[in-house]
């Protein structure tokens, strides 16, 4: 009897061992849990191109103090698209992403006014800018603000009834300020959209010749929305 009373304490007692062994998680082999995904990194080069549209409405003041020319106003109406490339460098640490950029691009803006003795015709034909961008990024979608400098050239032509004109060329430099947003596709092909203003502040112009002693006035502020797409090596 007392032998039986052993074996079945002894049986017990494996029993409730190997029990406690399968309820401890120590002695279960769990697989590796799955890597994260990696963030995306906005550090590197990369380049593109973009188009849009801007849009103004410039005030131009022209005349002279003495002859037949008396001083006039009028607004010329500049908007137009436009399309070019840009390329630039990000640096990313964190969710800060610090980047400089710059861009060229061709414009088709052209304005005209028809007054009394004289008529006026204002053209853009390119523009370009240099700009610091600072953003922050949500893994692959970044938003940003941007500002620097811009630059232009436009061209003025001023017609007599006769169908004599004078024309006159400058170039100008100005600034910007704007924002927009980047979505990187894949890991190389990033999409975006911006807004920008820019402003090249007053031009001041004097013609001879054809109108000896007119001079003009004209005040260069735009604003504008692009599109772009861009490679990142």
């Amino acid at each position: 009897m007392t032998k039986l009373l052993k074996a079945g304490l002894t049986s017990l007692a494996i029993l409730l061992s190997g029990a406690a062994g399968a309820a401890d998680p120590r002695g279960v082999a769990l697989p590796p849990a799955p890597e994260l995904p990696a963030l995306y990194s906005w550090t590197g080069l990369y380049a593109g191109v973009q188009g849009g549209y801007s849009w103004g409405s410039n005030r131009v003041r022209i005349g002279a103090p003495t002859g037949p020319y008396a001083p006039m106003s009028f607004r010329a109406d500049d908007d137009s698209a436009f399309g070019g490339a840009h390329a630039g460098f990000n640096y990313q640490f964190g969710s800060i992403v610090l980047g400089i950029e710059g861009d060229i691009e061709a414009v088709n803006s052209r304005s005209r006014f028809d007054g009394a003795g004289i008529a006026a015709r204002v053209s853009q034909d390119w523009q370009g800018s240099a700009r610091a961008r600072i953003g922050y990024a949500f893994d692959r979608l970044m938003i940003y603000a941007t500002g620097g400098a811009s630059f232009t050239e436009f061209e003025r032509r001023a017609f007599d009834p006769a169908g004599f004109g004078e024309r006159l060329t400058s170039t100008r430099t100005g600034w910007n300020i704007g924002g927009g947003v980047n979505f990187a596709f894949t890991d190389h092909l990033i999409f975006g959209a911006e807004y920008r203003y820019t402003d090249f502040g007053k031009n001041r112009f004097a013609t001879s010749g054809v109108f000896p002693g007119l001079t003009g006035e004209q005040e260069l502020t735009s604003h504008s929305a692009r599109a772009s797409i861009a490679y990142k090596f």
